[in-house]
Order: structure tokens, then C-alpha cells, then sequence
């Protein structure tokens, strides 16, 4: 996959350093294809899996939707009126995109809590189907969006207006998921981008952080994947 990470774009002098974003798009690949098999997984009438496959699922198609919905309030307009001639070509590619996976975001709940009630593999099947399809627009779109619009970003949005998306970001992540949310970036993510992240941390944090946190991946992993290490979506 060739990705603007891949050639260079998303940081360096004069460059706001976006490639934090390609490390949350990191997790989404993995989680969301994930799962597809994990839904798959759960024996029928299994109500207690099921509960918990489906609480999986909701968090991270949660996350997507509060990740485009603040990249469009944050950023995408930003550049619209910074760089219009720039984005022309892009503009009816990443919202025919976005309008995509946002469609299949929205069928998703009716899905999830119809098969948390019975656990049957009918009703099971019929989200992981449509889970498959969300995960296909999905990847489709974050890998455009990487080798397109995230050296635009990296040109023409300034540093505060990133931390200020980034800060929103870590919204949708309940606090007692934090760590855990960490170590799921750590887990696949650009090491250089986490460093500098883990650098502004309190000295006495920085070793202890990412121990704890890639602990406490490995621990959500192997209940919700059945193993510590799941594939990689990349």
C-alpha cells in the first residue's frame, strides 16, 4: 500500500507533523477488519460473546464516525477556503468516500443490536456482511486520504489547529479505555510519530506508559481477537 506516510509527505521543515492521523487509520484497518471474524466467531446463542463482540464493534465504528465528523468540522473546511484549486481534483473523490462509509456507519447499529439480542448465526452474518462491506469502503478511503489530503494537511493546516483536532480526537475514547487505546496505536503505529508523543509526557511516565499500555492491548486483544497479537491491518 502506498500511503503518503510511505513517501515522506506527512512531516519535516516547515510541515505540520499529521502523522498521528495515519496512526489512529492504523488501528481502525485493524480493528474494524478484525471484526468480521470475531462476529463470525461467536457460537449461536452465545448472548455473552455476542455482548461483548458487539460492544467492540460499536466502540470503533463510534470512533470512525467521531473521527470524520471532526475532520470535517476541523480540517476539511480549512483547507476548502485555504487552497480551493488544490483540493478540486479531490473533492468530489473524498465525499463521494465519506458519504460511503457514512452510510454503512448508519446500518450498522440496527445490525449490532439485533444480533445482541439472539446471538444467532443468521443475524450474526448478516453484520459481519455488512461489516466486511464497511470495512472495504473504509480502507478504500483512508489509504486516498493518506496519499492525498494528508500532505495537503501537513502544508496548509497550522500546528495549533492540529493539536486542536488531535485533542478532539481523544474524545470518543471513554476514560477508562485510555491506556488501552494507547497501546493499540503503539501496537502498530509509526514508532518515530508515538515517540514524539510519548516525549511530552512527565519524565516519570514516559518509560511506564507504553509498558502499561501495551499491556493492557494485549489483555483486550486475547478477550475480544483470542490472542494478544492479532493480525495487522496494514
Amino acid at each position: 500500500m502506498t500511503t503518503g506516510a510511505s513517501l515522506g509527505l506527512l512531516h519535516g521543515p516547515g510541515l505540520t507533523d499529521v502523522r498521528m492521523m495515519a496512526v489512529a487509520h492504523s488501528s481502525f484497518r485493524r480493528e474494524l477488519k478484525l471484526s468480521v471474524p470475531a462476529v463470525r466467531a461467536v457460537a449461536a446463542g452465545d448472548t455473552r460473546r455476542a455482548a461483548d463482540i458487539a460492544q467492540h464493534v460499536e466502540m470503533w465504528t463510534g470512533f470512525v464516525h467521531h473521527h470524520h465528523s471532526i475532520e470535517d468540522e476541523l480540517l476539511w473546511d480549512k483547507l476548502a477556503a485555504r487552497v480551493p484549486e488544490e483540493l478540486a481534483p479531490l473533492v468530489e473523490l473524498m465525499e463521494s468516500q465519506h458519504e460511503n462509509v457514512a452510510v454503512l456507519l448508519d446500518g450498522c447499529p440496527p445490525l449490532v443490536q439485533q444480533w445482541r439480542k439472539t446471538a444467532s448465526h443468521v443475524d450474526g452474518s448478516h453484520l459481519a456482511d455488512h461489516l466486511a462491506a464497511l470495512v472495504e469502503a473504509l480502507c478504500e478511503h483512508l489509504d486516498a486520504e493518506e496519499a492525498h489530503v494528508l500532505p495537503i494537511m501537513a502544508r496548509h493546516i497550522r500546528q495549533d489547529e492540529w493539536d486542536e483536532f488531535t485533542e478532539r480526537g481523544m474524545e470518543s475514547i471513554p476514560k477508562k479505555l485510555l491506556l488501552t487505546g494507547f497501546g493499540m496505536m503503539l501496537y502498530e503505529g509509526d514508532p518515530d510519530a508515538l515517540a514524539l508523543e510519548i516525549a511530552k509526557l512527565p519524565a516519570p511516565l514516559r518509560p511506564l506508559l507504553p509498558f502499561l499500555a501495551r499491556r493492557a492491548f494485549r489483555t483486550y486483544a486475547k478477550r475480544i481477537h483470542s490472542t494478544p497479537t492479532p493480525a495487522r491491518g496494514a
